[in-house]
């Protein structure tokens, strides 16, 4: 980006905007960096401890910064040692194509560019065979039944979690976000429930790979 079109760029903001930020900024950093930290992190421990309820042997849990993960031994690497050819993971999908940071609470809420849910994640080796796949509707249309989308840019295959903004400020006024988080637990569950639908996706990336 050159001078001109910086400065161009500049021009074309808005100037009430930018007045109204500037005169709240203490403000603002305080909530973003309080909304960004501990309560994003609050909202994220008792998210994993809803999975938690959830989460039945066999299946194990994996807890790996923020992206608590759900690994299946059905699904574990034929060789090596890893998470396994396939997992579940909470994970935010965004639509920011500038790569801007936002807040674990604004992805919850939807109130951003981005949103939460439970991914179906592929180990790197078979990520290329799977994205072919999930593209095609027939392969994966027994997952739409089960609470699965797909986003058509990433092509990531996964169950959304949401919760309404008013009821999580209740919660935190209220001191208690057990019942609020309960969408994590929701949606980790309609993944789990779709474990024959999920096996027989696995089993056609695996045999794509191995063709190659």
């Amino acid at each position: 980006m050159n001078h001109d079109h910086r400065a161009k760029v500049a021009k074309q903001q808005d100037h009430e905007w930018a007045a109204r930020v500037v005169r709240t900024i203490g403000q603002i950093e305080a909530d973003f960096f309080h909304a960004a930290g501990p309560l994003s992190e609050r909202m994220m421990t008792e998210g994993h401890l809803a999975i938690e309820k959830v989460v039945k042997d066999p299946w194990q849990i994996i807890e790996n910064d923020w992206m608590t993960q759900v690994v299946c031994p059905d699904w574990k690497m034929a060789r090596g040692v890893g998470t396994g050819d396939m997992w579940l993971q909470i994970s935010e999908i965004s639509a920011d194509e500038e790569g801007n940071e936002h807040t674990w609470i604004a992805a919850a809420t939807k109130t951003g560019p981005s949103f939460l849910c439970v991914e179906l994640v592929f180990r790197r080796g078979l990520q290329e065979y799977a994205e072919a796949i999930i593209r095609d509707d027939k392969a994966v249309g027994a997952l739409w039944q089960q609470g699965f989308a797909r986003d058509e840019e990433s092509l990531a295959l996964f169950v959304p979690i949401h919760i309404p903004a008013e009821k999580l400020a209740q919660a935190f006024e209220q001191n208690d976000l057990t019942a609020t988080v309960a969408p994590f637990g929701k949606a980790m569950a309609q993944a789990i429930a779709a474990k024959p639908a999920l096996d027989t996706l696995l089993e056609q990336v695996r045999a794509a790979g191995k063709r190659k």
